[in-house]
């Protein structure tokens, strides 16, 4: 008889059983769990609760890196972060063009974005264009703000999320600018002003060339 056996889960379970590692606080935060956020084990390290939030944020920031969709103590695939930080799923609705204003040598520059690869490699292109790198390596972070938090990403590997995010944002703007102008037309009797469909809040990518 044989048997596969996963070494990095087993090391896991071999902290449980020599309590290692305090089990009642989430290991990211260290805070205990509660009826509103309780604690999880999404992977096969039971001895390494976590908050659902805390463990999308966590994925988040490792964004275009392999700690993003699996667990690196365990190898297990991890849930996706999106539904747990972005809500439900609505590419359509969102405004296009997103702007992205582009940070370089302390100017501003406003550059439209997509998201998906094709984006990606666009938005390379616009840069080295833009600021004349002749299609050299470059710098970048994105600042996105999730929920009431600025969240910084770093690395183009990080694109695909940090377009995510400014999408949800601009959504999120969008229905607050439509609910704003629906009271207004209903005191003053009014039609509904068109909308933007520029987003306003997306994300800012410090970009410094590399030697």
């Amino acid at each position: 008889m044989s048997a596969l056996v996963n070494s990095d889960a087993l090391r896991c379970q071999q902290q449980q059983d020599a309590g290692d590692i305090e089990t009642s606080v989430c290991y990211i935060c260290l805070q205990e769990g509660t009826d509103a956020r309780p604690l999880v084990t999404p992977c096969a390290c039971t001895n390494r609760p976590v908050h659902t939030r805390c463990m999308a944020r966590w994925q988040l920031h490792s964004s275009g890196k392999s700690e993003e969709k699996t667990c690196r103590f365990c190898n297990h695939e991890l849930p996706d972060w999106k539904p747990t930080l972005l809500g439900e799923d609505d590419e359509d609705g969102a405004p296009k063009p997103l702007l992205a204003a582009v940070v370089y040598n302390n100017v501003v520059y406003k550059i439209p974005i997509l998201p998906g690869p094709e984006g990606k490699a666009a938005f390379k292109r616009q840069v080295n264009q833009l600021f004349g790198l002749s299609n050299r390596m470059f710098e970048v972070a994105f600042e996105v703000k999730v929920a009431e938090d600025k969240v910084q990403l770093s690395g183009l590997s990080a694109y695909e999320a940090a377009t995510r995010c400014a999408a949800r944002s601009a959504r999120q703007q969008q229905q607050q600018q439509r609910a704003a102008a629906g009271s207004s037309s209903s005191a003053e009797g009014a039609d509904e002003p068109p909308l933007s469909n520029v987003a306003q809040s997306v994300p800012v990518a410090p970009v410094s060339d590399v030697l």
